[in-house]
């Protein structure tokens, strides 16, 4: 998990930290009105992204981030959901004024789509430390998700997660199945399983890094039950969240990543006898007829964790 809020998961040392990133809606930077309606919605998603990329055609991206940096500012600094703005991609003749100003906004994290290696990740990097520092701003205050979503992004994927890894500011790897097929000529399907390589691919680049990975977007945005499908299926692969653009998604994705009862009174059951045998260091144990070793204690303090953050 990213290295950003501590949260205490249970008595147990080497607790994870947790940041829920269960849903992450875009919203067009075009319509402020939106972007501020969401903002306020009382279950709205964990993450909004002003979107100044996709959402926005080339004529109109100067005026929309005039527009929607203000806005973003005057809202309160722990407003919920975390406000994220997606900025034009790095060889884009928008990027350097998206960065140079996003500080204006003091988003919580900047979406970076279609990374294609290390280098852009650091050139990223120094490019929002200089703009941090010209705002007055904290260094590596503003995270970054970094998207992959390119045949060149996801065969670089496990350079591009190693890489996340060494810079603390990288939260997330965010897969962008639509745009991956378009570069390989891919038929899209129900199934996913003509992206079901680089979806893995993500995952465990991201998992190189020690930081989030969040799944594709579903644009059928009405089929709620495939919606709701394919977010367990991402669960199932190691995915903590996923992209959504309707407010109809968010329900059904936030149930999807967020643990059961069942599953939390189950972790802290396993932590409970962890402790109780003295083998948070190391070690096995049986318990209710299950093999407990370091791989489950984890995966028993992610779920707590997640758990406690949502106050669960």
């Amino acid at each position: 998990m990213p290295n950003d809020d501590e949260t205490d998961t249970n008595d147990t040392d080497d607790a994870p930290t947790i940041e829920p990133r269960r849903s992450m809606m875009y919203t067009p930077a075009t319509r402020p009105d939106r972007v501020e309606k969401a903002l306020t919605m009382d279950d709205g998603p964990d993450l909004l992204v002003a979107d100044l990329e996709d959402g926005v055609p080339p004529e109109e991206k100067e005026d929309a981030r005039d527009e929607i940096l203000p806005l973003l500012a005057n809202l309160e600094e722990d407003a919920h959901p975390k406000r994220l703005l997606r900025v034009n991609t790095i060889d884009s003749r928008w990027f350097l004024n998206d960065i140079q100003n996003a500080p204006q906004a003091r988003p919580d994290a900047i979406v970076a789509p279609k990374i294609e290696s290390p280098g852009q990740l650091r050139t990223l990097d120094g490019r929002l430390r200089e703009a941090e520092n010209e705002h007055d701003l904290e260094e590596e205050s503003i995270h970054v998700y970094a998207q992959l979503e390119t045949a060149r992004g996801v065969a670089a994927a496990l350079d591009i997660g190693e890489t996340a890894g060494t810079i603390p500011r990288i939260t997330a790897l965010v897969f962008g199945a639509e745009d991956y097929a378009a570069t390989v000529g891919a038929r899209r399907t129900d199934s996913n399983h003509e992206v079901q390589h680089a979806r893995s691919r993500t995952v465990l680049a991201a998992a190189l890094g020690t930081v989030d990975a969040i799944d594709q977007v579903r644009i059928d945005y009405e089929d709620l039950d495939a919606l709701a499908n394919e977010a367990n299926r991402a669960r199932d692969l190691g995915y903590v969240g996923k992209q959504i653009i309707h407010p109809d998604q968010i329900e059904t994705v936030n149930e999807a990543f967020t643990p059961s009862p069942d599953e939390v009174a189950q972790a802290k059951d396993i932590l409970d006898a962890v402790q109780d045998a003295d083998i948070e260091e190391g070690g096995v144990i049986g318990h209710q007829g299950r093999m407990i070793d370091r791989p489950i204690i984890q995966q028993a303090q992610r779920t707590v964790a997640l758990a406690n953050a949502l106050n669960l």
